[in-house]
């Protein structure tokens, strides 16, 4: 695979994510306020989350490194911090929080 076809791959998936996390914390924002109230820590660890993926995206818009592998590892360990938060943030809500795209997360 062609190292600019990578990094738009990339692109493309890390955009996804965080309008995944944008959908979620919008939906959390919907909840009254007592539920809402009761998953603030969660929604507030998911801040840091999209503060990463901003940098990705800003480091694959000024630059596509060929060795992607430290990002990656990175992204991998956020990935599956959001997946533990999204999946905890289900359970807490005991209802459907998460957005139809998000399904699997609460399996």
């Amino acid at each position: 695979m062609d190292v600019r076809d990578y990094c738009s791959k990339m692109d493309r998936q890390l955009s996804g994510w965080k309008a995944y996390i944008d959908q979620v914390i919008q939906a959390a924002d919907r909840l009254p306020t007592g539920e809402r109230k009761a998953l603030t820590p969660m929604i507030e660890r998911l801040q840091p989350l999209v503060s990463a993926i901003d940098a990705e995206l800003e480091l694959l818009k000024t630059s596509c490194p060929a060795d992607w592998e430290p990002q990656r590892r990175s992204l991998d360990e956020r990935l599956r911090e959001l997946h533990r938060t999204l999946k905890r943030l289900s359970e807490k809500a005991k209802g459907p929080l998460i957005p139809d795209s998000l399904s699997w997360v609460s399996h």
